[in-house]
């Protein structure tokens, strides 16, 4: 059971590492995570997850570490009149010690602001977001998160990107 469990664990990250590579031709590496210039064409909404598993464990649930993103749909902000703001979130099914998140927003498919790196410390959950002054458009949001498991857990950190739905806004 152990075998099988494992087996798994590494299955799903390959598919999370397929998805993460392929979900932007230009997405982040490891040393740079910013948003690429442009969206490529034809990517889909996805926001990607994160898996941790505990070396050496049996196949309880609480082996794996779960962790995933949302961009939320850009809208016009009610906190500051006259912005338009998206939010991402990420969510772990267990506390780990950090998690680090990125959001970036897009008009016609050019990137016209990104956040700054926000590491969150020993916690389930972080979000991050990004806001520009509200012009009439078709908005995308975009988010990289990157997480580091709690000693023990296989990988020791895993990261993402993905893209929320294109949203027509005016102001």
């Amino acid at each position: 059971m152990r075998k099988w469990r494992m087996s798994a664990a590494a299955a799903s990250m390959a598919i999370v590492g397929l998805i993460a590579g392929t979900s932007l031709a230009a997405g982040p590496t490891e040393g740079d995570p910013s948003a690429p210039a442009a969206v490529p064409a034809g990517k889909s909404a996805e926001s990607g997850t994160a898996e941790g598993g505990k070396a050496g464990s049996d196949a309880d649930a609480s082996a794996v570490i779960r962790c995933e993103g949302q961009v939320q749909r850009p809208h016009n902000s009610t906190h500051v009149p006259g912005t338009v703001n998206v939010v991402v979130t990420v969510s772990c099914s267990a506390p780990v010690p950090e998690i680090t998140t990125r959001a970036a927003l897009y008009k016609n498919g050019q990137l016209v602001n990104q956040s700054a790196l926000r590491i969150q410390h020993n916690t389930r959950t972080a979000q991050n977001n990004a806001a520009v002054q509200c012009s009439p458009g078709n908005y995308r949001g975009w988010m990289y998160f990157k997480v580091v498991f709690p000693p023990g857990y296989q990988p020791p950190t895993s990261s993402t990107n993905g893209l929320g739905q294109e949203v027509a806004l005016s102001c």
